[in-house]
């Protein structure tokens, strides 16, 4: 159209309607549609980690059918808590010097033996039980070894700007593997036993090994990286002077040292609902469903650009649902409550996640993510032992209470003390 004048006339865009803003908000899928490598690789990730959370089941189901003690079933963590804390770290150094496509399948062929191992082992008439703590020991070894290259592969793959919006996808069905491993774990069981149900992990593996033997190749950033001691200390030197790296690290372990009660959850649930242990099952689950609610809306993450102040807004919420929890003595307020704490730990580790993927070089972005792995490893078991011991000494309310404040103070002096951390800007990451 034309105006009176001959000019022509731009009429203003009709407004947006509320589901067309309210798709907006939705879990972004563009880096699926983007590139084809990321959708294998995030198709491969999610069959593997929805097998990894069958064995995990399976594994402690078999070490109780064996031996009847829960302290044996107790132990299986023992046995993966050094490969946690260790295997990450040396992985991050062969995800930055080595051709990460061969490194992927090599790892994940290995994994596959040792679950085909494990199904002989269960098909047995009396089933051996060391094999069972040997598993848990190199299948977590081998799981954390390989996550470094797997974590930082995406960043080779897509714009920066897509970066939060992959790690909420990739995120959202691992929460989603965790809701549904089980109950699958459940069934095989009782139709498969556990033989099949090793079988069967060993099927995802080889899944895994079919989408990522189909994608590019991925060679070292710097041809003259290698696999060695001086290359791991190089990961610990690259922290000094990055202040915005060391706070992300320092928000995450305030928040789960303090404010990280699950191995309160036993006596707390008892509390509330005496005799009913289906509660404790409910309390398991509700983080993990509030983090699974928080990606399938972020939609607009990929728009936050401060995402150091979305790291210390999220945790803070994190520590004030803690706090509610702690005083709650109504079963849907303590489930909610702690939904809305692991929605506010999912929207913190997506902005985490992309400040190692955005803010670090790509040659030793293996190895940042592999220090990553371990802190975060290292802050739920500390937590865990904080929290035990104040309710020891007080109560478990005053302990889960006092977490979360302890919690939000620690967002208050992260605030002050780390002014950079709260500019941080994704469009110009420093690390």
């Amino acid at each position: 159209m034309a105006d009176h004048l001959g000019a022509p006339r731009h009429d203003p865009p009709p407004p947006r309607g509320l589901l067309e803003r309210a798709r907006g908000h939705l879990v972004d899928v563009t880096p699926l549609r983007t590139d084809r490598d990321f959708r294998r690789l995030f198709l491969g990730r999610s069959v593997s980690d929805f097998g990894d959370e069958i064995v995990m089941v399976v594994v402690a189901f078999q070490v109780y059918d064996i031996t009847r003690s829960t302290l044996a079933v107790g132990l299986l963590g023992l046995a993966e808590l050094i490969p946690v804390f260790v295997f990450p770290i040396v992985g991050g150094a062969f995800a930055d010097a080595l051709e990460r496509r061969r490194l992927t399948i090599t790892t994940h062929a290995i994994l596959a033996v040792l679950s085909l191992l494990m199904a002989w082992n269960a098909s047995l008439d009396a089933p051996m039980l060391w094999p069972l703590y040997v598993f848990a020991f190199l299948s977590a070894g081998l799981a954390t070894f390989n996550r470094p290259a797997l974590d930082t592969w995406p960043a080779r793959l897509l714009d920066k700007q897509l970066l939060p919006s992959a790690n909420a996808l990739e995120a959202g069905f691992g929460t989603l593997d965790s809701m549904m491993g089980p109950v699958a774990a459940g069934i095989l069981l009782a139709t498969v036993a556990p033989a099949g149900a090793f079988l069967f992990d060993a099927l995802t593996f080889l899944v895994v090994i079919a989408m990522i033997v189909r994608m590019r190749p991925s060679p070292p950033s710097d041809e003259g990286s290698e696999v060695s001691w001086e290359a791991i200390k190089d990961g610990f030197r690259f922290l000094r002077g990055k202040k915005n790296l060391q706070s992300m690290f320092l928000a995450d372990l305030n928040a789960m040292i303090f404010g990280f009660p699950i191995a309160l959850f036993p006596a707390i649930a008892e509390s509330i609902r005496p005799g009913q242990p289906g509660v404790l099952g409910l309390f398991y689950a509700a983080p993990a469903a509030g983090a699974f609610i928080a990606t399938m809306v972020s939609g607009r993450a990929k728009h936050v650009r401060r995402q150091g102040r979305a790291i210390l807004g999220a945790t803070a919420v994190w520590g004030a649902a803690i706090v509610v929890f702690g005083l709650s003595h109504a079963l849907w307020l303590s489930l909610l409550m702690l939904a809305v704490a692991g929605a506010g730990d999912m929207v913190s580790g997506i902005f985490r996640m992309s400040i190692i993927q955005t803010a670090v070089e790509d040659k030793i972005r293996g190895r940042l993510d592999g220090i990553a792995m371990a802190v975060w490893a290292t802050g739920p078991a500390v937590g865990n032992i904080e929290s035990g011991v104040i309710a020891t000494l007080t109560t478990p309310t005053i302990s889960v209470v006092s977490g979360g404040i302890l919690t939000i103070l620690g967002v208050g002096a992260l605030r002050l003390f780390l002014p950079g951390f709260v500019r941080y800007d994704a469009q110009h990451p420093e690390p």
